[in-house]
Formats: C-alpha cells, structure tokens, sequence
C-alpha cells in the first residue's frame, strides 16, 4: 500500500470537512452551527492523528514538533522533512 495514496484520501476527506464547514454558515441557528463546528473540529483531529497511525503503521518517521506529528517524507538521501510543518532533520 503506497503512503502517497492514502494521504490523497486523507485530503479529500479533509477537503470535505471544509466544504461542511462552509455550509453550516448557512444554518439558521447559532446553537445548531455551534454544535455542527464543535463536531467538525474534533473530525478535523481525529483525521490528522488517523494519518499519523497509518504512517506510523508503515514505518515512517514522524516529526515531534507539534500534534498531531506530521509525516516525514524523503527529502533526499540523508534528510527527511515533514510535509506538514517543514522542519527538515538529518539521519543515517
């Protein structure tokens, strides 16, 4: 399973809970866009750890800067960078 895959559908899913978040503008009640937002930011969370275990799952480093930890990508032969933050470390 390629990492560069499931990290697009993590994207589109993402994607989708901003195009939700447009739409609870649109709803009459402040306690239903309360409620709807509280829920959209805990699925927002929830996503960005999801992809963090899935990464973790196959073995890749994740940057310790900030939570949830991004993913380090291979930026070339010693180095990785998280593709969230950019924070670029050394290893061998």
């Amino acid at each position: 399973m390629d990492i560069e895959l499931i990290s697009k559908g993590i994207e589109i899913v993402s994607s989708t809970i901003s195009s939700i978040k447009t739409i609870k503008d649109l709803l009459p009640s402040a306690k239903q866009k309360q409620d709807i937002e509280k829920q959209l930011e805990e699925a927002e969370s929830n996503l960005k750890i999801a992809e963090a275990e899935i990464a973790k799952g196959f073995e890749y480093k994740l940057c310790r800067r900030h939570f949830p930890p991004g993913i380090m990508l291979d930026l070339n032969q010693f180095k990785l960078q998280c593709k969230t933050c950019g924070n670029i470390e050394d290893y061998e």
